[in-house]
């Protein structure tokens, strides 16, 4: 417990907790959703004809300006806030997926073709092996741009969270909790980037890395 000139506040971990809990359930969403149907819409032309244009219009969006609308649509519970991560990654990721898909050299396509491949052999053992560090790189990117929408989420609606934490100790003018709280946030960003980069360089082993 945080007591200080009347402010008083939920433990750190809890915050950071918190914090965590909404980060990496939206962000876990958000892969298993958004990667598998931008690789189905690199790979579909009709899907792909469905479905890009309005990925693509909602790109361009500010994301934080839905979440009075999420507020008023599902309260100040988790789902808004699980909610605005998800719409701000949804269209990275799956754009991403999707010109992975399509930046996978023909010639590997029609060589697994020629020696005899199946679709789905070609799709597990030349796409998505070739697609890999494209999909890495937008995870990466979109690491930073979750965080960032965390942040928006937690000083808006919200009773913890770090960002919640932080701006209820401005009020209190505790100016080292704030701090705090903002470093937790880059220390957590950077954090999750380099967990992102050492899973890829993990799987995606090979040398060159070519796509």
């Amino acid at each position: 417990m945080l007591i200080k000139n009347g402010y008083q506040g939920k433990s750190l971990w809890f915050h950071l907790g918190i914090s965590l809990f909404r980060f990496g359930f939206a962000f876990t969403l958000t892969v298993l959703v958004a990667v598998p149907l931008g690789l189905w819409m690199g790979m579909n032309e009709t899907v792909k004809a469905v479905l890009d244009p309005p990925i693509e219009i909602s790109r361009p969006m500010p994301k934080l300006a839905l979440l009075p609308l999420l507020i008023i649509w599902f309260g100040i519970g988790e789902v808004a806030k699980v909610a605005i991560i998800v719409l701000a990654l949804f269209p990275i990721l799956s754009i991403s997926a999707m010109q992975a898909v399509r930046g996978v050299g023909q010639r590997k396509v029609q060589a697994a073709m020629a020696l005899g491949a199946s679709r789905s052999m070609i799709f597990r053992r030349v796409i998505f092996p070739a697609s890999l560090p494209g999909i890495f790189t937008s995870i990466r990117v979109s690491i930073g741009i979750g965080v960032t929408m965390l942040v928006g989420a937690e000083m808006i609606a919200t009773s913890a969270g770090i960002a919640f934490m932080a701006m209820s100790a401005s009020d209190f003018l505790l100016t080292n909790v704030v701090i705090v709280g903002a470093l937790i946030m880059a220390s957590l960003g950077y954090t999750l980037d380099l967990c992102a980069r050492a899973l890829e360089n993990h799987i995606v082993h090979w040398g060159g890395k070519e796509g």
